[in-house]
């Protein structure tokens, strides 16, 4: 009777073991980033810290932080600008890669910075070739065709901080989001222009 006992509650943990691999009931354990998987693969919910300098592999493609620097001065279209007091020019060269199966629709605004003290509601977007009109600069709408390498910056104004953090979410077509990625940054500061700055600063930061 006692050996009967035993076999069904084999059976019965077997069966248990089973339905967990084939549903979604049982938890699941996130791994060293947080990330969890969808049913399809996909992973989602983690965050991925890095470094300036460090290559982070996303969903989409490979990215990489090459140099930051900062300047309470920066030479616009129409002249030399002044920060405003407490602010900063901050210069972040990237370096993207495709690695999907098919061309990715991007925009300046997939990358945003954080810093402390920055309120969490707020997301600051940068300036790229079109508010600027220099060529080194992300364009602030483009298509990053499949395989294709660019190495491009982008101009924020913000607290002038000594640590700040780029930030990049995966969003897919089907509005599915996957995880989080995080690259701390410490800026180089630049000497400034020598040329006498304008009075007035024509940018600002963004918040959407």
């Amino acid at each position: 009777m006692i050996r009967i006992n035993k076999i069904k509650t084999l059976c019965i943990f077997l069966a248990v073991c089973c339905l967990c691999g084939v549903t979604t009931g049982c938890k699941q354990k996130p791994d060293e980033n947080g990330s969890l998987k969808a049913e399809d693969g996909r992973s989602y919910g983690g965050t991925i810290i890095a470094k300036a300098g460090e290559q982070v592999h996303t969903a989409f493609f490979d990215m990489t932080v090459d140099s930051v620097r900062k300047s309470n001065t920066f030479q616009f279209e129409d002249g030399l600008y002044q920060a405003d007091k407490g602010k900063t020019y901050l210069v972040v060269d990237l370096t993207l890669k495709n690695t999907y199966e098919k061309d990715l629709p991007m925009s300046i605004t997939d990358f945003t910075l954080d810093y402390d003290g920055n309120k969490a509601e707020d997301a600051l977007t940068g300036y790229g070739k079109a508010d600027l009109n220099q060529d080194n600069f992300m364009e602030n709408i483009f298509t990053l065709k499949k395989g294709e390498s660019i190495s491009k910056s982008v101009l924020f104004t913000v607290e002038d901080k000594d640590e700040y953090i780029l930030c990049y979410s995966e969003y897919y077509e089907d509005k599915f989001e996957g995880d989080r990625f995080e690259i701390k940054m410490t800026p180089v500061t630049e000497a400034p222009a020598t040329e006498a700055p304008a009075t007035e600063e024509p940018g600002t930061e963004t918040a959407q």
